[in-house]
């Protein structure tokens, strides 16, 4: 039985369908965020402050990713330790790790295609 384990944890994926979907999502509104600012790469010097927020965010991205790809490795080590994940669980594991390492980049995604579709 399953304390805590994955199937416990609602905001997390819990599958690789689920991942699968939100990287569709994250396809969608990333399409959206470029028709947006490929423009502003065409004239830089006009939208600076735009291309500088732009790389901001994916430093961003990229650093709060690898820390909660940490905190989910240390909960799955710690719920494998305390016996709380079955052996099947283990399978959706290195799925768990990649979600919660992308769920940065998906946020960010999502808000520039709101953001940038509002200034429109």
């Amino acid at each position: 039985m399953v304390v805590g384990g994955l199937a416990g944890m609602a905001h997390r994926h819990q599958n690789a369908f689920d991942l699968m979907i939100s990287l569709s999502n994250a396809n969608l509104h990333t399409g959206m965020t470029l028709w947006k600012r490929l423009p502003m790469l065409a004239a830089p010097v006009l939208h600076r402050s735009e291309l500088n927020r732009m790389v901001g965010e994916k430093v961003a991205a990229v650093m709060n990713g690898m820390v909660e790809a940490q905190q989910e490795m240390m909960r799955l080590t710690t719920e494998a330790m305390c016996g709380r994940i079955e052996f099947q669980d283990l399978a959706n594991a290195s799925v768990s790790v990649a979600a919660a390492s992308m769920r940065p980049a998906f946020r960010a995604v999502k808000a520039n295609s709101r953001r940038l579709s509002r200034r429109a």
